[in-house]
């Protein structure tokens, strides 16, 4: 053979070799044909290659099959099935499939459609690869157990359904291997048909290595539903706008949700998150903690506030030291999609989450009373009223009072009342001082109070003024306008009221004027006169 010859065989072998090469890293070393059927009747099997399950790919509930390969793909008409009818369909047992590979992470594309619920569903899978594995392309589903050995399990922006007729159950899993739904919270993890036997039902989820922040759920009622949850980091204002809460939360969200019966039924939840992602304000307020739910009016404050756990008992082994766990009870409160996270009740001032109502009125020459309302109270130890009269530059304490609610929490209405003893013919300001667990300090409004007796007051002073005075609403009057008309009957000024119990007002020009209070009707309430003397 001439050397010409050699050349152009050895070029043809080549690009031979070359074509198989090719054709081989695209066909599947196991390939289940549509229409095909292979089964694993028993004993521990192997598959060292990819898989390509486009048929019914068999594993009964005496088998063991370990996969070494790649990538294990199900076709969306492909059946994962096990002993029941004979090995046609999956309504048995099944066998388990463990993902063992050591050359790295190993993929599932599950080949299930969670809207019509139909397609290959594992019956029992473990995850023994220090590498972990990971969801690709669609939706994967196991029907009675997910077990993690090592690894974690990253969803990537896919779908995983635990359960069939019920929650399934996830064993194995702690701080080191568990189900990372990513750090913007993509993946979602779906656990079917929790009811109140279930008890509690944890999804072991977090958004990334070292940062397990699982979630636990327990359906107060029969009537079963499909529950999800993901989780992701960071806080904003407006959930996903706005200022950074960081500082004064646990720097994740979490999105929980019902398939079926949103906005119905009692659910409990609790979440878990690391002492690590606590910011400044949490930290040294975690007394306070309590789980808030983002609502149509903001982050919300709920009941009762206490301080996280001190382990992390959300885990299948031991518990987990740096973690904190906070529980809430949520009535008709969780909606297809709502989200979650944790603040604590010192962020600002307690007056930031309590709301109180504050009125004073003189019931005789030489008494005031003081009253008010408090929904929701949250994390108040005590009330002070405090009293300056117009004569004097500062406040004084005149009485004390204990919060009526449960450990300062409360949201229900809560009233309270107090007489001062108090003949000043002049004006008189009243306020609260609310001091909470820790010490901090608010204060509510300034209401003023007149010297003659009366159920409301609608107060007007210093009467004669050189120019700045101030109008007072006092008792249970709605006011929406205050209107100011001088002598030729005309209206110079209209100031609304906006819940405010102290106006400042001022007119420049000197005389003669009178100033109206006007209901949410539109009638006059009362009219005061006023002399302005431009001194």
């Amino acid at each position: 053979m001439s050397p010409l010859h050699k050349h152009i065989t050895l070029l043809l072998l080549l690009l031979l070799i070359g074509a198989l090469a090719a054709h081989a890293q695209q066909t599947p070393g196991f390939y289940v044909p549509k229409k095909g059927k292979v089964y694993f009747s028993g004993d521990t099997a192997t598959i060292f290659s990819n898989v390509v399950n486009q048929g019914k790919l068999g594993v009964d509930k005496k088998a063991v099959v370990n996969f070494k390969g790649k990538k294990w793909e199900n076709d969306a008409d492909a059946l994962i099935t096990d002993e029941g009818n004979r090995g046609e369909d999956a309504s048995a047992t099944g066998g388990l499939v463990r993902f063992n590979g050591d050359s790295g992470r190993q993929q599932i594309d599950g080949g299930y459609n969670a809207v019509t619920r139909a397609g290959a569903a594992f019956a029992h899978l473990e995850i023994q690869n220090a590498a972990g594995i990971e969801l690709t392309g669609s939706t994967t589903k196991i029907r009675h157990n997910l077990n993690f050995n090592s690894g974690h399990l990253y969803l990537q922006n896919n779908t995983l359904v635990i359960g069939e007729g019920g929650p399934g159950s996830i064993t194995g899993y702690d701080a080191v291997k568990y189900i990372i739904t990513g750090n913007t919270g993509t993946g979602l993890l779906v656990r079917e048909n929790i009811r109140f036997r279930d008890s509690w039902v944890i999804f072991p989820i977090g958004t990334g290595v070292n940062a397990y922040t699982p979630v636990s759920v327990r359906n107060r009622t029969g009537q079963g539903d499909d529950f999800h949850a993901r989780v992701s980091d960071g806080v904003k204002q407006h959930l996903f706008t706005g200022a950074d809460l960081k500082d004064q939360s646990v720097n994740k969200t979490w999105e929980l949700g019902k398939r079926n019966h949103p906005n119905t039924d009692d659910v409990e939840v609790s979440i878990q998150h690391l002492t690590a992602d606590e910011g400044s304000r949490f930290s040294a307020n975690r007394q306070y903690a309590y789980i808030s739910q983002y609502t149509a009016a903001g982050w919300d404050t709920s009941y009762p506030q206490i301080a996280p756990s001190n382990n992390g008992y959300l885990t299948s082994g031991a518990a987990l030291a740096n973690s904190g766990v906070n529980t809430r009870s949520l009535r008709s409160k969780l909606a297809s999609t709502s989200y979650f996270t944790k603040f604590t009740g010192k962020g600002d001032t307690a007056l930031q989450f309590t709301k109180v109502w504050l009125n004073a009125y003189r019931t005789d020459h030489k008494t005031v009373r003081v009253y008010w309302t408090t929904n929701p109270e949250v994390n108040i130890r005590y009330f002070v009223v405090e009293r300056r009269l117009s004569n004097e530059t500062i406040f004084t304490g005149r009485d004390s009072m204990l919060s009526q609610a449960l450990n300062g929490y409360s949201n229900i209405n809560l009233n309270y009342t107090g007489d001062d003893a108090n003949n000043y013919t002049g004006i008189s300001y009243y306020r609260l001082k609310l001091v909470d667990y820790s010490g901090g300090i608010s204060y509510t409004k300034i209401v003023a109070v007149g010297g003659k007796p009366g159920g409301f007051q609608l107060l007007l002073w210093p009467n004669p003024t050189a120019r700045h005075f101030y109008v007072g609403i006092n008792g249970a009057v709605a006011v929406k306008y205050v209107v100011i008309w001088n002598g030729l009957g005309q209206m110079i000024h209209r100031e609304p009221v906006n819940d405010r119990s102290i106006i400042p007002m001022h007119i420049y020009l000197p005389g003669n004027y009178l100033v109206g209070f006007i209901s949410e009707g539109g009638q006059v309430l009362e009219t005061k006169k006023l002399i302005v003397t431009g001194d």
